[in-house]
């Protein structure tokens, strides 16, 4: 009977102690971040090479990130930014030259890795953690012979430098008939929108 009395005892001790590791496994969940979708304004817009254009890109003006469906954009639906479960959140964009040439993107990712809010075992507080900053690329059609492409990462603040603040910083690149003719390290500013003027196309 005693070990009968046992047993019992230690299954439920192992029951009880399994119960607090759920408990706190459940506890340690993170959400998914929402920092693109709550502030789209710091991500989306025109962006334009901050001080000298590198050698190269002399007809590149400038390119627009924005929501991938029109519908969203125009009932700025906050929902639609928030990242699928690799982090990637949809959105459109495009390239305009100075000859007012539009280059579409082909392919965009939007990649929000942080910050998510990690929640911690019972009696402890919530806490903002962020484990990449929000990166972005993109790959442009081929218009007469010519595409773009762009590899970055956001800055947490803004940056003072070269005459304006810059948001954005990454490698930009150029082809000519798939050939890469043209690369250069970039920081981007945020200007005012203008309504693509799509002349010359």
């Amino acid at each position: 009977m005693k070990i009968i009395f046992c047993l019992a005892l230690v299954a439920a001790c192992v029951l009880a102690a399994a119960g607090r590791q759920a408990e706190n496994h459940e506890a340690l969940r993170s959400e998914s971040s929402r920092q693109v979708a709550d502030k789209p304004a710091d991500y989306f817009g025109p962006f334009r090479i901050n001080g000298e254009t590198p050698r190269g890109f002399e007809n590149f003006s400038f390119f627009v990130l924005g929501y991938r469906e029109q519908a969203d954009e125009d009932g700025d639906n906050r929902d639609a930014l928030v990242p699928d479960g690799q982090g990637v959140v949809a959105v459109r964009g495009q390239v305009e030259t100075l000859k007012g040439n539009l280059l579409d993107f082909q392919s965009v990712r939007l990649v929000e890795s942080g910050p998510v809010t990690e929640f911690l075992p019972r009696g402890l507080p919530a806490r903002v953690v962020r484990a990449q900053p929000v990166s972005l690329s993109f790959t442009t059609v081929e218009m007469k012979g010519v595409k773009y492409t762009f590899r970055g990462e956001y800055l947490d603040d803004p940056a003072e430098e070269d005459g304006g603040y810059t948001y954005l910083r990454g490698v930009l690149g150029k082809f000519k008939n798939g050939r890469l003719v043209a690369e250069a390290k970039a920081g981007f500013a945020r200007v005012a929108y203008e309504e693509p003027s799509g002349e010359g196309r």
